[in-house]
């Protein structure tokens, strides 16, 4: 099939879905990196917060050590909530608009979810902007899908 075969609409939507499909695949990397992390953590807490980080500076080894106070249960929530944004995208990969409601407010709990564990910790601006970007994106091909 040439390209005068496929009608004029077809021709506009195709190089938009591969953006649609860049940003599943990044979500893939990022999100299964996160269940990877969380899930390792949180299966081998006990091995993490009985060992001291002292090849680390001062200011890492704080941060591991605010982290890990969140306890088993904030790890395997983040890793669950991971696998829901992997989920999540994989249904938009394959056009499906509930795909993105199970991203984002995913996304939203993983934001919030640190919040809730850890006393005293600073909203990640970076990491909300980065998530905020997506969720837009994802936004602008809701039309595009089911």
């Amino acid at each position: 099939m040439s390209e005068q075969d496929i009608p004029q609409e077809n021709q506009e939507y195709e190089p938009r879905l591969r953006y649609l499909k860049v940003l599943c695949i990044l979500t893939f990397i990022g999100s299964g990196l996160g269940v990877f992390s969380y899930g390792i953590i949180g299966a081998f807490y006990n091995v993490f917060s009985s060992t001291s980080p002292s090849a680390l500076g001062e200011d890492q080894q704080e941060l591991i050590r605010m982290l890990l106070s969140a306890g088993r249960n904030f790890f395997l929530l983040n890793a669950l909530l991971y696998i829901a944004s992997l989920w999540g995208a994989y249904l938009m990969y394959h056009l499906k608009k509930r795909g993105f409601h199970f991203y984002t407010l995913s996304q939203f709990f993983i934001l919030i979810s640190p919040m809730a564990f850890i006393k005293g910790f600073q909203i990640p601006w970076m990491t909300v902007i980065l998530s905020a970007m997506f969720i837009f994106a994802y936004a602008g091909f809701l039309k595009k899908m089911d």
